[in-house]
């Protein structure tokens, strides 16, 4: 296990992608925690302590005159003749100690700091973002896997700058060396975090940055909190008790990590099989969740070959396509599976060729396929939106005003499950529906 895991923690370095995919698969979160707790008392010892030693607790002497001597001889106690005091940081001054902290930190601190701060408010984060699951269901399912991520993202983020950071004394580089060092690491930790969101729940690259920009804001409460209650949060006897009192929880989060591996090395066991299609599959949709596309078309063009009616394969052969901008692929993928299946996918099939279409700026054809969409799934919000928009495309901009009318109902309609799923379409045909008038103004 220490081998596999330090391989998947230096993957992170040159195979970004790859490797985080391969830790939700085969990481374990103990191993992770383990390496940042050690790593950060090194990372504190060749680069935060410089910064700490030469701005944040800068020794100052006192001055004091004879007279003020004379009066302390008088006093039972001896007057302090030190202080330690906060110098401002480059850019951004004094104001920048509200935010961060160097202090020297416990040997949990950076472990507990993602467990209990950082990782819960992630997920937060991404079910208020959109995200088609509640904030109780996306920690149950999601916690584990997103805390050993992020804790080997914060190992391979630190691990070359605190390696660097043994270089600082002996070439007599500066504080400001420190500095950029810290700020380099916290950089690449955000990078490789957003990637572990993009992989888990399937957003945009940029969307997950803004999540893990904002989510850092808990490491300022970290800062504030362990300074506080450190003495009592880290004593052994505490951590013993609580861990006997939430060891269920713990083992929850265990399993569900468990549960997530097992069923990866499962359905990679079955591609033994050279007729079994559908692990092929079924190995494709992972990937294709977590936006590593090129192994996921690898897989379905796997099952494509073992089996040619393998339809499913198709269809996501054909969305991935699409999405790509290989619109001409798209639409030979989507060929197949209308030869196979013209209802596939309760009629998805023609949605998806329409929504082709239209980014084809072949708005006739788009019309065509969307209206056999429509007709058969008169409630489907995306479909109504990309008809809507062909009907713009077309001129028809008062029946297309009516669709997107038609688009926002069926979104409000939806039960509360369903409503996170299709909310973007709600709010799309909103943005169709304000933006016609615009248009009228300038055709007059």
């Amino acid at each position: 296990m220490i081998w596999e895991n330090t391989k998947l923690l230096l993957g992170l370095l040159y195979r970004p992608i790859a490797s985080m995919g391969r830790i939700v698969d085969e990481g374990h979160w103990l191993y992770a925690a383990v390496v940042v707790a050690a790593l950060s008392m090194i990372f504190h010892a060749t680069v935060t302590s410089v910064i700490y030693n030469n701005y944040e607790a800068v020794y100052r002497d006192i001055p004091q005159s004879a007279e003020q001597w004379a009066d302390e001889e008088s006093e039972d106690e001896e007057a302090p003749t030190f202080y330690y005091e906060k110098l401002p940081l480059p850019l951004v001054g004094q104001h920048g100690w509200w935010f961060v902290s160097f202090a020297p930190p416990s040997f949990f601190t950076a472990v507990l700091g993602m467990a209990i701060l950082y990782i819960p408010c992630l997920i937060l984060l991404v079910a208020a973002s959109g995200a088609n699951a509640s904030f109780g269901v996306l920690l149950r399912r999601d916690y584990g896997p997103l805390l050993t991520c992020g804790l080997m993202a914060w190992a391979a983020a630190h691990l070359p700058f605190t390696l660097a950071g043994f270089a600082l004394e002996p070439l007599h580089l500066s504080e400001k060396t420190a500095l950029g060092l810290w700020l380099a690491s916290a950089i690449c930790f955000g990078l490789l975090m957003a990637l572990g969101l993009r992989m888990l729940f399937g957003v945009h690259y940029s969307k997950a940055l803004v999540l893990v920009t904002v989510g850092a804001l808990s490491f300022v409460v970290q800062a504030k909190l362990f300074a506080t209650v450190s003495p009592y949060l880290f004593s052994p006897f505490l951590l013993f008790y609580a861990f006997s009192m939430f060891r269920g929880d713990i083992g929850d989060i265990g399993f569900s990590l468990r549960q997530r591996q097992g069923f990866r090395r499962s359905m990679e066991a079955a591609t033994i099989n050279p007729r079994d299609a559908s692990a092929h599959y079924q190995l494709g949709l992972i990937y294709q969740y977590r936006r590593q596309y090129g192994e996921a078309i690898s897989r379905f063009q796997k099952a494509v070959e073992i089996s040619h009616d393998e339809t499913d394969a198709h269809f996501q052969l054909g969305r991935i396509a699409r999405e790509q901008g290989r619109l001409q692929d798209a639409i030979s993928c989507f060929g197949v599976v209308l030869e196979q299946d013209e209802k596939h996918g309760q009629s998805e099939i023609w949605r998806e060729i329409g929504a082709t279409y239209l980014a084809a700026s072949m708005f006739a054809e788009a019309k065509d396929a969307l209206e056999k969409f429509i007709d058969r799934r008169p409630y489907d919000p995306e479909g109504l939106y990309y008809y809507g928009k062909t009907l713009e495309q077309l001129g028809q901009r008062d029946e297309a005003r009516e669709v997107f009318g038609r688009c926002v109902e069926a979104v409000r309609t939806m039960p509360s499950y369903r409503y996170r799923e299709q909310r973007k379409w709600d709010k799309l045909a909103r943005d169709r529906i304000k933006f016609k008038p615009q248009i009228n103004a300038d055709e007059r």
